[in-house]
């Protein structure tokens, strides 16, 4: 039987197409022109942004630093010219800024007193309810710090691309607050950082009044000897007065009786254990040693914590104070000192906060110490301040502590800004916070 071989289809024939070229590269590069703008514009915010940051960063360095030299221990000199603290805190606010790049430059601060830094109060408005800032030379507290970067100054931020945006600088400006304030009542640990105290309270007074070795004597009185003195710049101690008055602290030599020390170290969370005072002594109040007081040290004269205590100072705690000689730390007051549960430990009654700066370390023969000391003003994040909402400085009046027991003891009392007042009164607003420590802190 013949087979028959079926059919084929034929195969269609693949379809051609005319290629037409040239369409769509004006379309690729278009698109691609427009990315490049975008990312320009990207790249340019960034920058911007990053230069806004770190003007920021640099200005509020400057506040800072110059709100502190409106606190310095020139107040601790009753005859001090304040204009030489305001001039030092436009000074060293210029210095610090400059220290800091925005865009890879130096930041430039105009510190002419209608510059960049414009010293002041906040003052609260009692018809709007808000705070505002006011500047004035009379008792300032208040550092306002204006940063720029702009055409105006001529020294803009460069973009990295002006010939896609068509924006060869930018402008950015920074303005930062900073504030001290004296009205402290206790202190407290903050971000992990301690309080720079010493586990050291000092003899504030005594009642019988035949011994003179103490805080009010000594300093408030100021009949305490002036010997040495304090470099700010060269951060170093010095033989010679600098007018501010020092006392003598005396601990007591091992196995013996006290009878003239006027210093004594405290138990602020440490037992007063040995390796836990001298870790204390290097690096202050941790939050863990104060877990005992609540998290935080609260003192006033109304409401004094007793503490235990002892009337020795130990070697490796004596090392540490050689370490901290020049540097500022708070130290107790007491009002009297018991024994207190047999052996040699003793139950302080702590009255008040104060600063001071070691200026000497002595080892006696008979085993006991003597340090050195004198008032200073201190100034600290971790200040806790009891001030009334809305926070404003009108009361805050940084002035020295000399001018109400210069009053007091006959002496014509100097104003704020070094000059004698008429007729002897004192034109120096009345101070009721604490003379020797100030909160340091960002308001704005």
């Amino acid at each position: 039987m013949k087979q028959t071989r079926p059919n084929r289809m034929p195969e269609p024939r693949p379809r051609t197409t005319r290629r037409r070229r040239g369409f769509t590269t004006p379309a690729v590069a278009i698109a691609l022109l427009v990315v490049m703008c975008g990312l320009a514009m990207i790249l340019d915010r960034l920058w911007l942004d990053t230069a806004d940051l770190e003007l920021t960063t640099a200005a509020e360095a400057a506040a800072l630093v110059a709100a502190g030299e409106l606190a310095s221990d020139g107040l601790l000199k009753p005859n001090a010219d304040a204009e030489v603290r305001f001039d030092m805190a436009r000074t060293s606010a210029g210095f610090i800024a400059g220290q800091n790049l925005v865009a890879g430059s130096p930041v430039v601060l105009d510190t002419a007193p209608r510059g960049d830094i414009r010293l002041g109060r906040l003052v609260h408005d009692d018809h709007s309810g808000k705070v505002r800032f006011e500047e004035t030379a009379d008792h300032p507290t208040t550092a306002v710090v204006t940063a720029k970067r702009t055409r105006h100054t001529n020294n803009p931020v460069a973009l990295f691309v002006a010939g896609a945006t068509g924006q060869p600088f930018g402008d950015v400006v920074s303005r930062v607050e900073a504030t001290v304030d004296n009205r402290v009542c206790g202190v407290r640990p903050q971000n992990g950082t301690p309080v720079p105290a010493l586990p050291l309270a000092i003899w504030t007074k005594d009642p019988a009044g035949r011994r003179a070795d103490t805080w009010e004597i000594q300093i408030e009185a100021r009949k305490g000897p002036d010997q040495f003195g304090y470099d700010p710049i060269g951060r170093r101690v010095y033989s010679g007065n600098d007018g501010i008055p020092e006392i003598v602290l005396r601990s007591q030599a091992p196995k013996t009786v006290a009878t003239n020390t006027n210093v004594l170290v405290v138990d602020v969370g440490t037992g007063l254990k040995d390796q836990a005072l001298s870790q204390q002594f290097a690096s202050g109040w941790s939050a863990e040693d104060l877990s005992v007081l609540g998290g935080e040290m609260r003192l006033t004269p109304d409401a004094p914590t007793p503490l235990r205590a002892s009337a020795e100072l130990r070697h490796a705690d004596r090392e540490a104070l050689e370490t901290l000689i020049g540097e500022p730390r708070i130290c107790l007051l007491y009002s009297s000192a018991t024994p207190s549960g047999g052996g040699r430990l003793l139950q302080a009654t702590c009255v008040r906060m104060v600063a001071i700066r070691v200026l000497a370390v002595r080892d006696q023969a008979d085993g006991s110490c003597e340090i050195v000391a004198q008032p200073c003003v201190l100034k600290t994040k971790t200040a806790i301040l009891d001030v009334p909402s809305p926070y404003s400085t009108d009361s805050v009046v940084p002035v020295s502590p000399y001018s109400a027991s210069a009053a007091t003891t006959g002496n014509t009392p100097a104003t704020a800004n070094g000059t004698t007042p008429v007729n002897g009164t004192s034109t120096t607003p009345p101070n009721h916070g604490n003379p020797y420590i100030y909160k340091l802190h960002l308001t704005h």
